[in-house]
């Protein structure tokens, strides 16, 4: 029998209430863990701060913001995976909470999908803007560069 889409928005509300009660501690951890680094080392990218270099999600938090904004040129130019990380998410609620699969194959494939194109598109940034354009810049004050400088 099929149910009414009503009947399972209701059962994909109580999936996701379930989802968010089994994730309190890591969402509580992370928030602390992002706030630490933003008040103290000044960034929130864990690579940056070890390396210095940037990552393939570089600029992402930023994108996002200007799409909050209704910013869509400025973060396209930023990050342009940032729609497809929106799009993602998406999907992912669609195939969790209103369809209910218990196999998520879209979801599946389409992070794939982004995971390589991310990765191409982090070589096509390195290549042609770093160190000098924005987010793809190099932060001095890293670990690494610490700790070369502690051995001499």
């Amino acid at each position: 029998m099929k149910r009414k889409l009503r009947q399972r928005l209701s059962d994909g509300l109580k999936i996701l209430y379930q989802d968010i009660k089994s994730a309190k501690w890591a969402v509580i951890l992370l928030t602390a863990y992002f706030a630490f680094l933003k008040i103290f080392l000044h960034s929130l990218c864990p690579v940056v701060l070890m390396t210095g270099l940037p990552c393939p999600g570089c600029g992402l938090t930023r994108a996002g913001f200007r799409v909050l904004r209704l910013d869509f040129y400025g973060a396209f130019k930023i990050h342009p995976f940032i729609f497809g990380v929106i799009a993602l998410a998406v999907i992912f609620a669609a195939e969790r909470y209103v369809l209910q699969r218990k196999k998520m194959t879209v979801t599946t494939w389409f992070a794939c999908f982004m995971i390589v194109g991310m990765a191409v598109f982090y070589i096509y940034r390195m290549v042609h803007y770093f160190p000098d354009i924005p987010p793809m810049t190099y932060y001095r004050h890293n670990l690494l560069a610490g700790l070369r400088f502690m051995q001499k």
